[in-house]
């Protein structure tokens, strides 16, 4: 019984200090995922104002989903086409108030807002804000973009 005791309360404690240890791990993924997110979001506005449709189709999915800034239904492809048919120029585009919520170690969500600025085909310089939602899904090792939905706010005059 006096060995039982001591191995017992080892036991117990064990399990109690599990979950604390796997909620830091769980912590510290998030965090890594939530970084690494936010990195991609921010790449994918350096690609636009490059006009860099291969870097956007290799962080959207095949099986993209989503909505523009009309409410039209946008595929992978029709990104892809839009940013090559693009006849606006792009002198920034930055994101801002992002937050990342991490659903799984596999699936994300990002929202935020972004600020463009840059020159209609005319010259006519624009600044255009937009808030949008983007969700993420690791597959194979990749994060992937999954899902979107945009809104353009108002220009202000």
């Amino acid at each position: 019984m006096k060995l039982f005791t001591p191995l017992l309360a080892i036991t117990l404690l064990a399990f109690a200090v599990a979950p604390c240890a796997h909620a830091q791990e769980k912590s510290a993924d998030s965090s890594a995922i939530k970084a690494k997110l936010k990195e991609m979001e921010d790449a994918w506005e350096k690609a636009l104002v490059n006009k860099d449709h291969a870097a956007v189709a290799n962080m959207v999915a095949d099986d993209f989903a989503g909505f523009d800034t009309k409410g039209k239904h946008r595929t992978k492809s029709r990104i892809i086409d839009q940013i090559k048919n693009e006849t606006d120029t792009l002198s920034s585009s930055v994101n801002d108030n992002m937050d990342v919520h991490v659903y799984a170690p596999n699936l994300a969500t990002v929202s935020g807002t972004s600020t463009e600025k840059g020159k209609d085909k005319d010259g006519k310089e624009f600044t255009r804000s937009y808030a949008w939602v983007d969700t993420w899904m690791e597959r194979n090792g990749k994060w992937e973009c999954i899902a979107e939905g945009v809104m353009q706010f108002p220009e202000k005059k």
